[in-house]
C-alpha cells in the first residue's frame, strides 16, 4: 500500500491527522501524517506536520532530526511550500543538533 501514489488521498489524510493533532491524539497524528509522506512524497504539508508532531512527542531525538530534514527535502520539491519557512527550518535543524548533542 505505501507504494501506491495518492496525492488526492495524502490531502485528506493531512485533513484527518491535523484534526487528530488539534484533539491532541499525538501518537495518531504522527502517524498518519507519516503514512501521507508516503501516499504523496512531494506534499511538504504532511512532511512539515511529522516533523511537528514528531519533536513535540520526543523532543530533540534523532527521529525528530530527520524528520526535519526530510520535510526540507520535500519543500524543495514543492512549490506550495514557503521559501521562508523552509530556511527556517533548516536553521531549526541545526539547533536540534546542537541540543542533542
Amino acid at each position: 500500500m505505501f507504494g501506491v501514489r495518492d496525492p488526492d488521498a495524502a490531502e485528506g489524510l493531512f485533513m484527518e491527522a491535523s484534526i487528530e493533532f488539534e484533539n491532541g491524539n499525538l501518537k495518531d497524528a504522527q502517524r498518519m501524517f507519516l503514512f501521507g509522506t508516503r501516499l504523496d512524497p512531494n506534499l511538504g504539508g504532511n512532511f512539515y506536520n511529522h516533523a511537528v508532531v514528531t519533536e513535540k512527542i520526543e523532543g530533540a531525538s534523532a527521529a525528530a532530526i530527520k524528520a526535519w530534514e526530510r520535510y526540507c527535502e520535500a519543500a524543495e520539491r514543492d512549490p506550495k511550500q514557503s521559501r521562508e519557512v523552509l530556511e527556517k527550518a533548516k536553521t531549526h535543524v541545526s539547533e536540534l543538533r546542537s541540543k542533542a548533542r
